[in-house]
């Protein structure tokens, strides 16, 4: 008889509740300061990564392989004989492939690795699901087929108040963000079919209303993106508690312009998505969910 067990990526944003409650291994990437490397979600938290990016930008960088192993060995104790990992966008992070060659060492168990070609909450959502498929006692051949079905349908969108973190880490020109920063325009960014960044929207900042502006905007983002008949998740995303108002608030107009969903989560932003687009951001993502 099979045992599932599930590993997910700390760039990958799942809500706690769901990690503990399914016991998901996650894979924490490194954040590195200048005073050291920290554990993303172990020795270092979010909200004191947003703190210190006030004053020094930090990088990030795979999840080691020994805590990949350790990972599988872990479920393997537990007696998982199948494994399903889901990991952010192979063309945004090396973690993919360092899994996929880790995973050789463990012959014994099936496994399945996802590619989302996704991000933060839009990858997040993919676990969400896997959990999802497996109190409906979908099989392990059911999940993985489902999961690789919706790669294509699942979206995420971000807003990015500040351009001086996507310059830094080189997602963006110099010169495209200098233009941008004096203009004051915001980009709204999303994973395109490669799973790459690319910007969808751009939003003129206000003194006034600009809050309301750009939640109209991402909701008309993800209502554009609205998998036909099929039933969908949604979520919201926020990084320090300023932007994680805006980010509840985002959720409710989600919900009201799109009464149809399944489920709806407001989901803290991982410190390995802000690293690179700043503690600021708001997003929100739909996937499809197979019953």
């Amino acid at each position: 008889m099979e045992k599932i067990g599930f590993i997910v990526d700390s760039g990958s944003d799942v809500p706690k509740e769901f990690v503990d409650k399914f016991e998901i291994e996650v894979l924490p990437l490194n954040v590195a300061f200048k005073d050291g490397d920290y554990l993303d979600g172990v020795t270092i938290q979010p909200q004191e990564v947003f703190e210190r990016m006030a004053s020094e930008i930090p990088k990030t960088s795979l999840p080691s392989g020994e805590l990949i192993s350790q990972a599988f060995e872990n479920l393997i104790e537990k007696g998982c004989t199948h494994i399903i990992a889901i990991t952010i966008s192979s063309n945004l992070s090396g973690t993919n492939n360092s899994v996929r060659l880790i995973a050789e060492d463990f012959p014994q168990v099936e496994f399945f690795l996802l590619d989302t070609k996704n991000i933060g909450i839009g990858s997040g959502l993919f676990m969400i699901a896997a959990t999802k498929y497996f109190e409906m006692k979908n099989d392990f051949k059911m999940i993985t087929k489902k999961l690789q079905d919706s790669v294509e349908k699942g979206h995420v969108f971000f807003h990015i108040p500040n351009l001086k973190y996507l310059i830094a880490g080189g997602r963006i020109g110099r010169v495209t963000g200098a233009v941008g920063t004096l203009l004051n325009i915001q980009p709204i960014i999303t994973c395109d079919e490669e799973g790459i960044y690319t910007t969808i929207a751009k939003i003129r900042a206000s003194k006034t209303n600009n809050e309301a502006k750009t939640i109209k905007k991402m909701v008309d983002l993800v209502k554009g993106v609205v998998p036909e008949n099929q039933e969908f998740l949604l979520a919201s995303c926020g990084g320090n508690p300023a932007a994680r108002v805006t980010s509840a608030k985002l959720l409710e107009g989600l919900k009201d312009a799109l009464p149809e969903f399944e489920e709806a989560y407001d989901v803290q932003l991982g410190s390995a998505l802000a690293v690179h687009t700043g503690p600021e951001l708001t997003g929100c993502a739909i996937l499809p969910l197979y019953k």
